[in-house]
């Protein structure tokens, strides 16, 4: 680290100089205008001309292993380091292109602009601007509620297509979460953030577990769903489940207000219930029939992680 002396001139401008090696790295001349931004912590970050603009592109070599090929796109697209990836392989045929374009939908900002032979080039057109972080917990959480509102009717009415209408849902949660992930790292990497994300590094750490935990209650009601649609339940069975789904909803609801809200008396309330201690459901699975146990254990998690919701927000209370 290098110091550098502030000086005063008049009596309000301040005045610090850049060190000669990177102003030379930079290539900056007298009179361009370089980037500042404010940083949680009091620092400062100086970027050089147009360094949000620079095109930051990566290569990778395809080997027949697809599913290697798609867990590194994914890597690169949480890391937010690069604006485009340029796959080349000689055995890059239709379908292994089809599986990457059907990935890449399932990562917001990234599109396949070029397709030719034994190259695909995938750029990032992601706009920080119009989804930030609090906003894209909000859009998981209303799809996750969207989820067991329609598991409920789906057990009520015993229809396979409502079913599989919360389960394909859950790919809609996991975008989000990605996306969530890649915003995020991008904090990390001293990025600028959108204008209208009002969070601070500390708080995005949280909203960034905070959605783990929500995608992983989406998991679970998935699970719920996929079981339900094969088994043949009777109509004391069916009620059973449709109680415990829409009161793990209730309380789902209540602690991502919370939550959102920073409400640390309310969060200890809740902390504090019955229903966070989930003794009801220990005792409900020790009397209930096999294939419900596997139900009730999955209330139970969506439970657990709600619950450590609540308990973040005790933490961004202390902030």
């Amino acid at each position: 680290m290098e110091s550098r002396k502030v000086q005063v001139t008049g009596k309000s401008t301040y005045i610090v100089t850049l060190p000669k090696k990177w102003a030379k790295k930079a290539k900056l001349e007298g009179g361009e205008t370089v980037s500042m931004s404010y940083l949680d912590d009091g620092s400062l970050v100086i970027a050089p001309p147009d360094w949000k603009h620079a095109d930051r592109n990566v290569k990778i070599s395809f080997d027949d292993n697809v599913k290697r090929l798609k867990r590194e796109i994914v890597g690169i697209y949480i890391l937010d380091e690069y604006t485009s990836i340029e796959i080349i392989g000689k055995n890059l045929d239709k379908e292994m292109k089809k599986e990457i374009k059907h990935l890449c939908k399932g990562l917001i900002g990234f599109e396949v602009v070029e397709d030719i032979d034994d190259r695909m080039i995938i750029n990032d057109f992601l706009e920080k601007e119009e989804l930030t972080i609090s906003r894209a917990l909000k859009r998981m959480s209303s799809i996750v509620y969207l989820m067991m509102d329609e598991l409920v009717i789906a057990m009520q009415e015993q229809n396979e297509d409502f079913f599989n209408d919360v389960i394909s849902r859950d790919d809609d949660v996991d975008r989000m979460y990605l996306l969530i992930s890649k915003q995020y790292i991008s904090r990390l990497h001293l990025h600028p953030p959108s204008k209208k994300d009002k969070l601070s590094l500390i708080e995005s750490f949280y909203y960034r577990m905070a959605a783990e935990d929500v995608e992983s209650i989406a998991d679970h009601v998935t699970k719920i769903s996929a079981i339900c649609k094969e088994l043949s339940l009777n109509e004391e069975q069916r009620s059973l489940i449709c109680q415990l789904v829409q009161s793990s909803q209730r309380y789902f609801v209540d602690i991502i207000d919370i939550f959102r809200h920073v409400e640390k008396e309310k969060a200890h309330s809740v902390l504090d219930s019955e229903i966070s201690s989930s003794n009801d459901l220990l005792e409900l699975r020790d009397n209930a029939e096999p294939e419900i146990k596997i139900v009730i254990d999955s209330i139970k998690r969506i439970r657990e992680y709600a619950k450590k919701i609540t308990e973040y927000t005790i933490d961004l209370s202390q902030l």
